[in-house]
């Protein structure tokens, strides 16, 4: 009967062990598709200034966003002081090789091709837990992009 104990209790630790890793590995991948500034989604890097701008900060439902008017980026924190979303307007970043000023075809196309599927056609796109959202003007031109995990 020990034996079995031990067995399940071994397999459970190893599952939860080998979840947790997992998650991790796919936020490495995700951050280190994004470009903006060496910003990266779940750490808890306090940027206040960047590139010489001053951060103006706005609470919001799940914790507070520093906005950079000037260098056209946002990033939300959670109410755990850890990065849980950023946005960018910038046309000199790019996440997944998507960057703002392209036409919204060759972006989807970009998105698709890193592993994302439309979940809300035709703007937001999902993968392992991760929106990206990606935001067009009427012309069909990406204007700017938000990635950020579901669950935060």
């Amino acid at each position: 009967m020990e034996l079995k104990t031990l067995t399940a209790t071994l397999v459970s630790v190893f599952l939860l062990i080998a979840g947790c890793t997992g998650k991790n590995i796919y936020t490495e991948k995700v951050n280190s598709q994004i470009n903006v500034f060496g910003i990266k989604l779940l750490t808890d890097t306090d940027y206040k200034i960047i590139n010489g701008v001053q951060a103006v900060e706005e609470p919001c439902l799940k914790g507070y966003e520093r906005s950079f008017d000037a260098l056209d980026i946002t990033i939300g924190y959670g109410f755990n002081k850890k990065i849980r979303k950023i946005t960018t307007r910038n046309h000199n970043t790019s996440m997944f090789e998507v960057s703002p000023g392209m036409t919204f075809e060759e972006g989807r196309q970009k998105i698709v091709a890193a592993g994302f599927t439309e979940y809300s056609p035709p703007y937001i796109f999902i993968s392992n837990g991760y929106t990206l959202t990606v935001l067009a003007d009427g012309d069909k031109r990406i204007f700017g992009l938000t990635i950020q995990p579901i669950d935060h």
